[in-house]
Formats: C-alpha cells, structure tokens, sequence
C-alpha cells in the first residue's frame, strides 16, 4: 500500500477485480472533465455509456502488461497531524471513496477507433517499448493536491517512451502533461459518437523525433 500527498490518499494497484471502483470514477470524471470542452450534457452521455465503459475498463485492467491504481481518499486523516502519512493508522475500512484512476499498458498495434479517425502509429525506438497512457482521471474534489503526479508516476514508473490521447481544448490537462515531460504533437483528428464533437490528438514522452 502506498499513501501521497502527506497521506490524503492511498494508492492501491488495480485490476479486473477492481473494475467496480475504476469504472465509477472514470464515468464521473469524464463528465466533470469535458463539460467545458464537449457540451454540458457530455455527462449524462458517458452515464448512458456506463456499462460500456466498464466493460472496457476491464478488457484494459485485464491485460498482462496493464499497470493500473485507484487513489482513494483518507477521509480519517486530521489535517492537522504532526505525523503525516507514516501516523496514519485509520480502519481499512474507512478508505473507501475512490477520487482518481491510472492505468497504461504497452502500445501495440492501433485500436480499432485510432484506426477509424486516420490515426498512423507511433514508433518505439529501438529495442524500447513504447507505453500508452490510457487513463488518468482524478475527481475534482481530489484535485489539485498533487495527486495526479503521483498516480501518473505510479502509471509510468519507468522511462520508458509513452504516448496518450488528449482532446484538444483541454488547457489544464496539455499544461499538466507537459510538465511531466510529454509534447504535443499537433494533430486534431475529429472524435466520433459521445465524444463529438470534439478534435483529439497524441502527446508523447521519450520520442525525440516523432
């Protein structure tokens, strides 16, 4: 078990099992997420979707190179305390509201919706392998704490060159990445079904000449 951020939350790794958790704060961050960027009605979209999307969420987690987490809060955790997160001895039992997933995996071959927007794939260099970073997601109440470098970190513990989509527009999410090391690279392919409309494209790490 790990705790961040002074002990406001614990990351615990995530697999199918743990669909339940994942696929909840996933479709609850979508909608707080996009609203902005894609319509105000983008949430009860993915909430329409949300079958869909666990079962997705699951064929993900259940991938033997997928490195997944769940934070969740620490709500027994007195601000206040002198120890941080080494003093937290709460019950186990009171960890239980998850507010942020992360999970990649290798890249392989293009998933059928890359391929249906015209997306070409990325390159690994030589003898690396390249990671995709498919999901991270923190819930606005958990943000700006510092949480998602830490599940971020925890998603792509290695150096490894990674990639990941992000929808265009999305200013905070660009700015966060960027700092952890990944650029832009342009491109604006047009989202298709709940996600329209809306443009997406890729921002990489470690691929110097893509």
């Amino acid at each position: 078990m790990t705790f961040v951020c002074d002990g406001k939350f614990f990351l615990s790794p995530a697999g199918p099992e743990d669909t339940s958790a994942y696929a909840r704060v996933h479709v609850s961050a979508l909608g707080a997420s996009y609203r902005d960027i894609i319509g105000p009605d983008f949430g009860s979209r993915m909430r329409e979707h949300a079958d869909e999307i666990a079962a997705e969420d699951r064929q993900y987690l259940a991938q033997p190179d997928a490195t997944g987490f769940i934070a969740w809060s620490n709500p027994s955790l007195d601000e206040t305390n002198d120890y941080g997160c080494c003093a937290v001895g709460a019950d186990p039992d009171l960890w239980f509201r998850p507010v942020g997933i992360a999970l990649s995996a290798d890249a392989g071959p293009l998933e059928s919706w890359e391929k249906d927007i015209g997306a070409a794939p990325i390159e690994s260099p030589a003898g690396l392998r390249l990671r995709k970073l498919i999901n991270l997601y923190i819930l606005p109440e958990a943000q700006n704490e510092g949480l998602g470098s830490e599940l971020l970190r925890a998603a792509l513990p290695t150096d490894d060159p990674a990639f990941l989509w992000i929808i265009n527009g999305n200013a905070a999410a660009a700015r966060f990445y960027r700092r952890h090391g990944f650029r832009d690279l342009g491109e604006a392919f047009e989202a298709e079904g709940a996600w329209a409309p809306s443009t997406t494209g890729r921002m990489v790490r470690g691929l110097e000449g893509s």
